[in-house]
């Protein structure tokens, strides 16, 4: 589900989870979503809202989250 570079990310924010066995309702997705979400907004946009290549791969993450 996930790539390695999405993965690589999401480790580095602290979140050090088997990805690719969650379930569509499993309550890691909200700690995934707070913590990519947050780090999207705070550190991966540029002064035109632009998300830099970090910023891709967090859209790219948040746009897998269950709705």
């Amino acid at each position: 589900m996930f790539s390695d570079e999405e993965m690589t990310l999401m480790r580095s924010l602290g979140l050090d989870y088997d990805f690719n066995s969650l379930s569509e309702d499993d309550d890691r997705w909200a700690d995934i979503e707070e913590k990519v979400g947050d780090f999207l907004t705070l550190k991966c946009l540029d002064e035109h809202y632009n998300p830099d290549n970090n910023g891709i791969i967090c859209e790219s993450i948040l746009n897998k989250i269950p709705v």
